[in-house]
């Protein structure tokens, strides 16, 4: 796992704190939902979404600048596989995230729906 949060490089660390607020309120909101809570819960949801995609694309960035400077072509290759490889890292992290978060929204607004 920490080999995988390496992979990701810094922006994992913005993810896993977007993430984790989203995760939070997405469990505080499961136990006692409160319509209040839904508009936070939103708008971490998407800031954990965007720190996502900017994670992969800084990913992205630093594979092809370092791999542009690689003159064998066969190394190029593999280097560019695997620094694809660990851009992914993001993505995974911050899509289980946010379909945690998701899972908890709906049980809360199910809980909210039957009280009404």
């Amino acid at each position: 796992m920490i080999e995988f949060f390496r992979d990701g490089g810094w922006s994992m660390f913005v993810i896993l704190l977007f993430g984790a607020l989203s995760l939070g309120t997405g469990a505080y909101y499961a136990v006692r939902p409160d319509a209040r809570h839904e508009g936070f819960l939103k708008w971490m949801s998407w800031a954990t979404l965007w720190s996502t995609l900017a994670g992969v694309a800084s990913d992205f960035g630093a594979t092809f600048h370092y791999t542009a400077r690689i003159e064998d072509d066969g190394e190029r290759g593999r280097t560019v596989l695997q620094g694809l490889a660990e851009s992914m890292s993001p993505l995974v992290m911050g899509f289980v995230l946010l379909s945690l978060a998701a899972f908890l929204a709906a049980i809360g607004r199910r809980r909210l729906d039957a009280k009404a």
